[in-house]
């Protein structure tokens, strides 16, 4: 992988093996104890430096740590072997509609969309509200007018959000049964 930045000459080695730089018969036993002799001053002063003493301790503590976690364990130990994937699911599904349906009966009551009779004073507040709202944001966009167009515009909204507060009745008005919890399907 390194030969193209190879800059030494050919058959050049910087550093000689030993043996006449024949390494299959390479002792490197022998090496290694050559070397440590070579340097034993320096490897005594690494070896008492603060950082060896900082890495010993390290080592220590994880060799104290628990040797089997919780998230070593498969989660079949702790609940059965059942399968977790897509397609070991059994239940059914949403586009089982017709399906599920037949097989539990057919107890299903579709909603009613009708929404009654429309209150004629609740649908003007919502339009003046819905119409001063777009107004205001519309009379932006001419600068000329905007004082005249923003203060109709406001006034509209306004009138129209304080007509749907005052109009709003609250919960305990809209309770069909003393169970009611306003919660609507």
């Amino acid at each position: 992988m390194t030969e193209h930045n190879n800059s030494n000459a050919d058959g050049e080695r910087p550093n000689p093996t030993p043996n006449n730089g024949d390494p299959g018969s390479a002792d490197f036993d022998a090496a290694w104890a050559q070397f440590a002799a070579e340097h034993a001053e320096d490897l005594n002063d690494v070896e008492r430096s603060r950082n060896a003493k900082r890495f010993e301790k390290h080592a220590q503590r994880k060799e104290k740590e628990a040797l089997l976690s919780v998230d070593d364990l498969d989660p079949a130990a702790f609940a059965g072997g059942a399968g977790r994937g897509p397609r070991d699911f059994t239940g059914s599904s949403w586009l089982d509609t017709d399906d599920v349906m037949d097989r539990y009966g057919d107890p299903f009551t579709p909603p009613n969309p009708d929404l009654g009779p429309v209150n004629k004073s609740k649908l003007v507040f919502w339009i003046l509200l819905i119409v001063g709202v777009i107004g205001v944001i519309g009379s932006v966009f001419l600068p000329s007018m905007a004082p005249v167009l923003g203060t109709i515009f406001g006034t509209s909204t306004l009138i129209g959000a304080a007509g749907l507060i005052m109009r709003h009745k609250g919960h305990n008005e809209t309770k069909t049964d003393y169970f009611d919890d306003g919660a609507r399907v």
